[in-house]
């Protein structure tokens, strides 16, 4: 008898089957509670980056047109297809990260919320579409009027750089591209109603030069 009680006591304890199921539940409830959170930050952590890598774009712009009087102007497709790319004459000057699509010169800086997309550029002014047409005046944007301290539901596109409350805006579209929130893809980026608000909705993340000069930026 004293020696089974010795050898039950030399036994390391084990889990019963309910104490590994109520470890198991646990475990489960704190990865239920933990993973919105990961995802909030990570979705902040994006929000962030696009802010820091859109106000390096828009530095190389005011480079870019203290150097030729201008801005480079909005494109409606290029090599990639893709409307509103940003311009690769900041690619080809140096202004901006360069690759070679097709043969082209185009400006890289990946979209955080999108690894196949690059950030967008759209200003008023001079268009050029399918690589090589000019169109004077050819690309507008749509400004909600008392924009951006009063903004109504009432506005207009602009296509003239001299009268337009906006001259140009770059962006990303945020966590969903495709969400609801873009009722009217054609007016995006300028209406706040477009801008990503905070980490759980939809919207872009977005940096717009005024008429005078001046950067507003989305949350």
């Amino acid at each position: 008898m004293t020696r089974r009680l010795r050898q039950h006591a030399g036994r390391s304890p084990a889990f019963t089957l309910i104490e590994l199921l109520v470890v198991v539940a646990i475990i489960a409830l704190l990865v239920g509670i933990l993973l919105p959170s990961l995802r909030t930050a990570r979705t902040l952590a994006k929000i962030v980056t696009a802010h820091a890598e859109l106000r390096g774009v828009t530095t190389a712009l005011s480079v870019y047109r203290e150097e030729h009087q201008d801005l480079p102007p909005t494109r409606f497709s290029c090599s990639s297809q893709v409307a509103y790319e940003l311009p690769c004459e900041l690619a080809e000057g140096g202004y901006l990260p360069a690759a070679e699509v097709n043969g082209v010169s185009v400006a890289r800086i990946r979209d955080p919320f999108d690894g196949d997309a690059n950030y967008r550029y759209r200003a008023v002014g001079d268009a050029i579409q399918n690589e090589t047409t000019l169109v004077k005046n050819g690309a507008n944007i749509w400004v909600p009027d008392g924009w951006p301290d009063d903004e109504r539901d009432s506005g207009q596109y602009y296509d003239d750089p001299e009268v337009s409350p906006v001259r140009y805006a770059v962006w990303s579209w945020g966590p969903d591209p495709n969400g609801a929130v873009f009722d009217i893809p054609g007016r995006v980026p300028v209406p706040q109603t477009y801008w990503l608000k905070d980490a759980h909705g939809e919207g872009v993340i977005t940096h717009i030069e005024t008429l005078e000069r001046q950067v507003v930026m989305s949350p």
